[in-house]
């Protein structure tokens, strides 16, 4: 457990350090490379590449040759992962001038985070951060889900819904999950591209 305990704590403490880096006319590969380089700094190692999407790109962009710079009007969302020992520590923030859209999607992961305990179903979390999401009058994202963690599996079979999509799998003593809540201005659903 010590290791599991360690990942959150320096992916906790990354992310922190990440979301101060995130300014405008920043690069967002300088961001990157800062944010990995104190990911090994503080004993850890990325448990995959450290990632910023901007604006409408929801989740999961890891610029690799296109260097861009952060605009002032941009939501940026900065999403980390360490291991120990290929124990996960898995999280994110977003930073932006919708303060609204992103209190919602916080409020909704703390929201979720109250029911968390041995037997919740998983439809009843999505129905929470669904619920909180909506109070706000934006939509969840669907089709993008929080996820089961296992040793050196960062996404280890069970998707944790961001509505109530039916699923009464309960979860169970030892289970690691991360819960992503994702708001959007949009209607819910994201397309691969």
């Amino acid at each position: 457990m010590k290791d599991w305990i360690k990942a959150g704590e320096i992916a906790s403490e990354v992310l922190e350090y990440g979301k101060n880096l995130i300014k405008k006319d920043k690069s967002i590969l300088d961001i990157i490379e800062n944010v990995e380089g104190k990911i090994f700094q503080l004993g850890g190692k990325p448990a995959f590449p450290a990632q910023i999407s901007i604006n409408e790109i929801a989740a999961h962009y890891s610029p690799v040759k296109e260097d861009f710079s952060i605009k002032e009007s941009d939501i940026a969302k900065l999403d980390v992962g360490v291991h120990v020992n290929g124990a996960i520590g898995d999280n994110a923030v977003t930073v932006g001038n919708n303060k609204e859209l992103i209190q919602a999607s916080r409020d909704a992961l703390n929201e979720a985070i109250k029911i968390i305990q041995i037997g919740t179903k998983l439809r009843d979390i999505g129905k929470v951060i669904n619920q909180t999401i909506s109070s706000y009058g934006f939509n969840p994202v669907k089709n993008l889900t929080g996820h089961s963690i296992d040793i050196y599996e960062q996404h280890s079979g069970l998707s944790i819904p961001n509505y109530d999509n039916g699923d009464n799998f309960k979860l169970e003593k030892g289970m690691i999950i991360a819960i992503e809540p994702f708001a959007t201005t949009g209607i819910g659903m994201i397309e691969e591209g």
